[in-house]
This record gives structure tokens, C-alpha cells and sequence, in this order.
């Protein structure tokens, strides 16, 4: 049985499970309470080593890492979800894209939005005096700009006629765009895509 250490505001848990639905895997979800620091005791830290969610255990083994449990998932569980050879480096490139631009951009923008300023700071290791909400709207400008270049020549992200698991770990802030006050609506091909992901079978959307 497949268990999911799950935080339903989280936009990286979303994506697992929004996987997990795609799929059609059966699990069970656990929920951790993060605002109030449950994550931060010995018992989480061997699942999860970082003591962050979401962390997946598949029987025996745990896995951490929202990429990571998709790209396990996908291995074991979805191998269609995988880019064929000559598109792989394609796809683990927008994987990488939705762990470094995305997490530095729009991921903490929107945390700063949903929760107060001292929350959004310890969730982000800094102090608070330390928040840059201006440099992190800068930056989503420029991750919005290369999304949309991207996805206005192609259906999805890893290229090809079906999505893959690069869709899916982009895809889950991308979700939650309106709640850090961006206007989708002015990023037509990347509107268009959220509209083709959420056309999938199986699809569930984020919150609650």
C-alpha cells in the first residue's frame, strides 16, 4: 500500500496526488501538520530526511522529494508518464525547471500571499527582514515568460503528442497561480495548457 504524507494547501503534495489520481494508484494519506511544526519530529525525519512533505512510502521504502515520488511512480507504476529516449533530457530539464526557477519564484511568492510574513519566512529559512517579495515577483515574471515561449510551440513541456511527468511537477503551482495574484489570462499558452492537464482523465484539482 502506497502511503502519502499529505498537506492539502501543500502545491508539492498536489502534485503527487493529483499523479497518484492520474494513474489511478489507490493510497492512503496522513496528514502532517506543518503550520504546526509536526513535521519537525524523529519519527518523520526517517521517512523523510529533510523532514519536509510530501514524502511517499511504497511497502519497505520511502521516498521524499515531490520529483523524486513522481519520477518513482512513474517507474514503477506508469512508465507512459516517461519521456521516450530522445525527449528524456527534455523532460528531466522541466523537472529541474519546476525544482529550481519555480521553487524560487512562484512557489514562495504564493507562500507569501496564503500565510503571514513570519509563517512564510521559517517555511523559506530566512528572516523575515530577509523577504523579497518585489525579487520574487521578478522572478516569476521571467519563469512565466519562458513557460509561455515554451508552451506556445508545444502541447507539453517535454515536447511530443502526450504529457509527462514534467507537466505534472510544473503544473502544480502553476495550479495556484490566482492565489499569489497572477492573471493567467495574460499567459494565453500557458492557460491553454492548464486547460489540457485539467482535461485529463482522472484529473482532481488542488485544495482540500
Amino acid at each position: 500500500m502506497l502511503t502519502l504524507y499529505d498537506h492539502p494547501r501543500s502545491g508539492n503534495c498536489y502534485k503527487v496526488r493529483l499523479f497518484l489520481a492520474l494513474i489511478g494508484r489507490d493510497y492512503q494519506s496522513r496528514f502532517v501538520d506543518v503550520l504546526a511544526r509536526k513535521n519537525q519530529t524523529a519519527e518523520f525525519e526517517r521517512v523523510s530526511a529533510f523532514q519536509q512533505i510530501p514524502a511517499l512510502t511504497d511497502g519497505d521504502t520511502a521516498i521524499w522529494d515531490s520529483h523524486a515520488i513522481l519520477l518513482h511512480l512513474a517507474h514503477h507504476y506508469a512508465p507512459e508518464w516517461l519521456a521516450p529516449l530522445p525527449r528524456i533530457g527534455a523532460m528531466h530539464a522541466w523537472i529541474s525547471v519546476s525544482a529550481n526557477e519555480i521553487a524560487n519564484s512562484l512557489q514562495p511568492l504564493r507562500l507569501t500571499r496564503v500565510v503571514s510574513n513570519a509563517e512564510a519566512a521559517h517555511h523559506l529559512g530566512v528572516s523575515e527582514a530577509l523577504l523579497d517579495v518585489p525579487a520574487m515577483q521578478a522572478r516569476t515574471d521571467r519563469v512565466l515568460l519562458r513557460l509561455e515561449k515554451r508552451l506556445a510551440d508545444h502541447a507539453w513541456l517535454a515536447g511530443g503528442d502526450a504529457p509527462t511527468v514534467a507537466d505534472i511537477a510544473c503544473y502544480g503551482y502553476l495550479a495556484l497561480a490566482e492565489e499569489a495574484a497572477i492573471d493567467i489570462a495574460a499567459h494565453p499558452a500557458i492557460a491553454a495548457w492548464r486547460k489540457r492537464i485539467q482535461q485529463l482523465p482522472g484529473y482532481v484539482p488542488p485544495g482540500p
